[in-house]
């Protein structure tokens, strides 16, 4: 937990505002990177108020009301100024200057220190500025609005940079996301290949990524802009980052086994990584929900060279603001849903617990099935779908199998446990990763009924990279290495997709998930590395969905937010002597959720009009 201190009153978190005599010294060292994250309190959904165990309580505070300052810098001669700053409202009143102190940590294999500062009783809809050092350099954040009625708002999302440089291409999405200036920027997962490992390679990696968003030397992500007739400059365009695969487990990605390789040396694959990258560079999800530590010294799978006491929690949360949003970050790069699976072997038919003994009895303390649960539907409170007007969810993984195997071994839990619940609270739009193409499937939805004049049709998904063994058996293969889908019995087409006893259909007023080609990974094609097939179902273009690969499909996307509706528009790097010269950018595609006509409606790009989806 992180104390501040005001020169008044020093309490938990923040303190009182309007005082700023006596203000506390700062240190001498200037800020390297310093960039701002969203927290909030209320609903975290951890928490059991009878036993006051398992995570933060509840707290009324919101993200329109907290934010989390960092910054990096060389420590300073006395430790107790690294994690201490000044700052003070400037918009639309004046305060007074105040102290709060943070906590530092050491940057792993970097000299400098991580500093961060937890603030809450903020104002909504105002700016704040802030320093890091006695007579530095002042720099600015904005507060989320109280509600959409005071403006809408933007949200720029990108996956998949999943490099240790920074190529032409990510340079230019990079400079077109800052140039619209949103309200949140949000990563899905993939920042590079730290594959779990704490090394200086990684370190200098990640430290390159934050210095090219947000150095104090032309970082990206600090600009100027006019509100309500007044200029600020040096605002920091706020961070949200979602954990990918490249993130977690030991060298191969993934922090708990989701896929079935065991061919590899002892002690097989993957071990369990306690210490994480963004754990230490970032607050949110990691810090903010209270989650247990998974860090146990004595687990079976540890890899004690990478792990690193105190890290571990959970990668998953979400942030509330007002009544007007909820964003959920998910973690689908590991099996922390329902019970541990059973029975599972690796390709080569042997038992997992041969070579994982502790596979099917050592689990996490966080299953993220119950939490979502908690969080969307709590016992006797209004429901997430009937409190806020949108519910945006991120993950890294994709769901719909139009390139890899993801819709049958993987992801098969959260077919059952997140997207029917997420749709019956009125999710219009999910947003992901992972694939390396531009993705946009059909508007679906979720029933527990078999439309009529369906029959279902298995079909098996082969692995890109190994050959399945003739000692797996053909009732594994069917529970494993196949999904149900719905085939219209008169012209033999695929119409939707059945698992464990929800059915995913077309519906014009359904969900739509949103797929990323992402910053700079390499490009895939459609129907690879095992996947294909049925999947592509989920982007028929008949229907309004899309998806390619190749260069053309890097992008990155701006959801805009209002009282009345969402719209989403993706764009290629070419536009972006569009966005320099202030000119109209022309999207790859363009639509949007109209909530008082309950339908989606589409942007003809010829004509310059809506029309229907």
């Amino acid at each position: 937990m992180i104390f501040f201190r005001s020169t008044c009153v020093g309490i938990l978190f923040l303190i009182i505002t309007g005082c700023g005599e006596g203000l506390e010294p700062l240190g001498q060292n200037e800020a390297l990177r310093t960039y701002i994250e969203f927290t909030d309190g209320g609903h975290r959904g951890m928490f059991d108020a009878d036993s006051e165990c398992c995570g933060f309580p509840d707290e009324n505070f919101d993200a329109t009301t907290a934010m989390v300052i960092n910054w990096h810098r060389l420590p300073e001669a006395d430790s107790e100024l690294d994690a201490r700053l000044h700052y003070r409202q400037v918009h639309p009143v004046t305060s007074g200057w105040q102290t709060a102190d943070g906590n530092s940590m050491e940057f792993w294999y970097r000299e400098e220190r991580v500093n961060r500062v937890v603030l809450t009783d903020l104002q909504p809809g105002s700016i704040y500025e802030f320093r890091v050092r006695e007579d530095g350099e002042i720099f600015r954040f904005r507060t989320m609005p109280e509600s959409l009625e005071e403006r809408p708002l933007r949200i720029v999302m990108t996956a998949d940079h999943q490099s240790p440089v920074w190529s032409q291409t990510a340079h230019e999405n990079a400079r077109m996301a800052a140039l619209q200036k949103p309200d949140i920027f949000v990563v899905a997962g993939d920042f590079m290949n730290d594959e779990g490992m704490v090394t200086r390679e990684n370190a200098d990696r990640w430290a390159l990524y934050l210095d090219t968003l947000y150095g104090l030397d032309n970082g990206y992500f600090i600009y100027e802009k006019e509100i309500d007739g007044r200029q600020f400059d040096n605002l920091i365009i706020p961070h949200v980052g979602i954990l990918g695969n490249h993130e977690t487990g030991h060298r191969h990605h993934i922090r708990w086994p989701a896929c079935v390789n065991t061919t590899m040396s002892e002690p097989g694959y993957p071990m369990y990584v306690a210490a994480n990258w963004m754990e230490l560079l970032f607050h949110w999800p990691f810090r903010s929900e209270g989650f247990y530590s998974e860090y146990r010294p004595g687990h079976p799978n540890l890899d004690p060279d990478q792990a690193r006491e105190g890290f571990g929690h959970g990668g998953f949360g979400k942030l509330s603001f007002g009544d007007y949003l909820l964003l959920i970050g998910m973690d689908n790069s590991q099996n922390w849903e329902a019970e541990p699976d059973t029975g599972l072997k690796d390709w080569e038919g042997n038992p997992i617990t041969d070579r994982w003994p502790w596979f099917e009895t050592h689990h996490s303390d966080v299953r993220q099935d119950e939490w979502l649960r908690n969080l969307l539907e709590p016992a006797d409170e209004k429901t997430a779908g009937e409190r806020y007007t949108h519910i945006l969810p991120v993950w890294h993984r994709g769901l719909f199998g139009s390139v890899r195997l993801n819709m049958s071994l993987k992801n098969r839990e959260l077919f059952s446990n997140w997207l029917p619940l997420l749709y019956r609270n009125g999710v219009k739009l999910i947003k992901e990763g992972h694939d390396h193409i531009y993705t946009r499937t059909v508007p679906l939805n979720i029933t527990t009924e078999q439309p009529d004049h369906t029959r279902i049709e298995k079909v098996y998904y082969e692995p890109n990279t190994w050959e399945l063994t003739s000692n797996l058996s053909q009732e594994y293969l069917d529970n494993f290495y196949s999904v149900n889908t719905l085939v219209d019995t008169e012209s033999g087409d695929i119409v939707g997709w059945e698992y464990d006893g929800y059915y995913t259909t077309y519906d014009p007023e359904g969900m739509i998930a949103i797929g990323h080609g992402g910053w700079a990974a390499g490009r895939r094609d459609l129907g690879g590395r095992g996947g294909g097939n049925a999947g592509l179902w989920f982007v028929d273009k008949e229907r309004g969905g899309d998806a390619f690969g190749g260069p053309e499909s890097f992008h990155i996307t701006t959801i805009e937010l209002t009282m009345d509706g969402l719209t989403v528009s993706s764009f290629h790097p070419d536009q972006l002597p569009n966005f320099e010269n202030n000119q109209p950018p022309e999207p790859i595609h363009k639509f949007r959720w109209d909530k008082t006509q309950d339908l989606w409606m589409s942007y003809d790009l010829k004509t310059d009009e809506w029309r229907d989806y």
